[in-house]
């Protein structure tokens, strides 16, 4: 089984890699078309650019995670088509078509992802988005990663590479449509919602778009950014270790006490941070981090979190914080935690969703704070969801070769 694994990934990547257009896809395609989204959409409201109030951050994103699904399935769209003589052949010697889809699979996401990676590298250059591509990118290649494996389900159904073409645009625009972007979900017709009139104007997301995979790229990569910046890194997790302290039904020990003492100083004073560049902000959250989690009383009252020439001097949020995005979740956050929201709802960009067929604890008495433990955050929900789309469409395409392959002509 590995034998024929190697072989096939072999083949397959050989054969993108000797393909000129791919070399031209990767070196050429992705780069210029970040450069063409970043410099279009590089704008702030007022004098120059500025990624704090940057108008289109949402926008490169929404358009990143098409890209991504673009090209994942342009590039797999005729594979199965072409090697199908092949498979054929040599369908003898295969212990079923399992160890070729993945190694298929492997192969394809390989290059998507370098595809990937190049087209962020220029986009984020231009935006001047920092401490996030990495996390855009792991969003960016699963999200190529679902559309390969869409692209193999059509390339083995079909039996025309005409037809696999004509199915590109067939199972890309209704995502487009549906991600949540080009037309926001408050705006859509009413009939696509389930009880529209409770949801549609406070967070809802549409019927149809439950089943649109770019909805949840296109969701995860807004989360990454609002979430995984520096700043914002830093803040969730000093806020989360305060929040914690009221799940303790014992009283603090001294020790504990100072550091949590430690953790609420650490807060304020990122809150308050300051620099002239986007490396001292970093260099001081970094520092904040380092001393809320194993500093003392005297590093915390005695760092410096604004630089002495005010004149040049910003907020360090302002270096990685967009304000478009921010608001969106922030929104999407007041519908979330709305008290006269009786059931678990799923609110499109809010940090939480609902787990599926979990049940939740309720207080046992008036005031009492429960964690709750029917809710995971965002990102992780989507890529469960997308990875198991991944699974669903490499079983199909396995099952479906596996059925020609037995066919005897």
């Amino acid at each position: 089984v590995l034998s024929v694994f190697a072989t096939h990934f072999q083949r397959s990547l050989l054969s993108k890699l000797r393909n000129r257009g791919t070399i031209y896809s990767t070196c050429l395609e992705a780069p210029l078309l970040a450069a063409l989204i970043a410099i279009t959409l590089r704008s702030s409201p007022e004098g120059p650019y500025q990624f704090s109030t940057a108008l289109h951050i949402p926008a490169y994103l929404f358009l990143s995670a098409t890209v991504a699904m673009f090209l994942g399935l342009t590039n797999s769209a005729t594979e199965v088509l072409r090697d199908r003589p092949i498979l054929r052949r040599e369908r003898n010697c295969q212990p079923g078509a399992g160890s070729y889809v993945m190694a298929k699979f492997a192969a394809l996401g390989l290059v998507a992802s370098a595809q990937c990676l190049v087209y962020l590298m220029v986009g984020n250059y231009f935006l001047e988005i920092d401490g996030t591509l990495t996390d855009l990118w792991l969003w960016m290649t699963l999200t190529a990663w679902t559309g390969t494996g869409m692209a193999l389900v059509i390339s083995s159904v079909v039996k025309t590479e005409r037809a696999a073409l004509t199915a590109v645009p067939l199972l890309l625009v209704p995502q487009m449509l549906l991600a949540g972007a080009l037309v926001p979900y408050r705006e859509m017709n009413h009939a696509l919602f389930d009880k529209a009139e409770d949801i549609r104007e406070r967070g809802g997301v549409p019927v149809p778009a439950a089943i649109m995979p770019l909805r949840y790229a296109y969701e995860a990569m807004v989360m990454a950014q609002a979430t995984r910046n520096p700043f914002e890194s830093e803040r969730l997790r000093l806020q989360r270790r305060i929040d914690k302290v009221r799940t303790l039904k014992e009283p603090m020990t001294a020790q504990q006490g100072e550091r949590f003492e430690l953790v609420k100083e650490g807060l304020r004073r990122l809150l308050a941070s300051g620099a002239t560049t986007r490396s001292e902000a970093a260099e001081i959250i970094s520092r904040i981090r380092r001393i809320s989690t194993s500093g003392s009383r005297i590093e915390v009252e005695t760092m410096k979190v604004w630089p002495e020439d005010s004149s040049k001097a910003r907020p360090a949020s302002e270096f990685f914080v967009n304000e478009r995005i921010d608001l969106v979740v922030r929104e999407a956050e007041t519908f979330r935690n709305d008290y006269r929201n009786k059931d678990r709802r799923v609110v499109f960009y809010a940090l939480k969703k609902p787990i599926p067929f979990a049940s939740r604890e309720q207080p046992k008495s008036p005031g009492e704070y429960v964690e709750r433990d029917d809710e995971m955050d965002t990102d992780r929900y989507c890529g469960f969801i997308l990875g198991g789309i991944i699974i669903a469409c490499g079983i199909i395409s396995t099952v479906t070769i596996s059925r020609q392959n037995r066919q005897t002509k």
